[in-house]
């Protein structure tokens, strides 16, 4: 069975990232994905090819990356991400899986990307979010959150925790606040 052939037919963009944040492989779909030659893609770090980034994704305010996040505690994670190309909006979901080598270390992530701005029934066009809480105006003009925007749209259902980020922001935060004991 010819493995490459059967991948380079799957829609969702794959690529298989080493310890290094370096691409090693990678799908028709991944290159597609990222408007490249295949050929031209490996051989980068992951933040390059994805995103033009200079820096891992996990040094930026966008928040925690799920390739870092996998490398740290050895499990499969899994994002959401949003942004815009020229003049529509993308949403995409990132899901990461390790691949262990027999002594049980991380030798690879699985790194999947599936656009899933059609299934949310984004269109071209502008949506318009709050710069300051990122709620979504809807269909109706009402201010509502991302979260019940995707329920809206998808049927989804959400449970919520504190990423390790912000949980020692608000515990710096909460710190500071705390008055002196003498």
């Amino acid at each position: 069975m010819d493995t490459r052939r059967l991948i380079n037919h799957l829609q969702t963009a794959i690529a298989v990232i080493d310890k290094n944040m370096i691409i090693v492989d990678a799908n028709e779909a991944y290159a597609k994905r990222n408007q490249q030659n295949l050929d031209k893609l490996l051989g980068l770090k992951c933040f390059e090819a994805a995103y033009n980034f200079e820096t891992p994704c996990s040094t930026r305010s966008e928040g925690a990356c799920p390739l870092t996040e996998t490398f740290e505690n050895l499990q499969p994670h899994s994002k959401i991400n949003h942004f815009w190309i020229e003049d529509h909006a993308v949403v995409e979901e990132i899901t990461t899986t390790p691949v262990m080598d027999k002594d049980g270390d991380i030798e690879y992530v699985i790194e999947e990307f599936r656009d899933i701005t059609k299934l949310l029934g984004l269109k071209k066009g502008i949506i318009s979010t709050c710069s300051y809480c990122k709620k979504i105006r809807d269909d109706d003009g009402q201010w509502i959150n991302f979260d019940s925007y995707l329920h809206k749209h998808t049927g989804a259902d959400f449970s919520h925790g504190i990423c390790g980020d912000c949980e020692a922001s608000l515990l710096h935060e909460l710190k500071e606040k705390q008055p002196c004991s003498y």
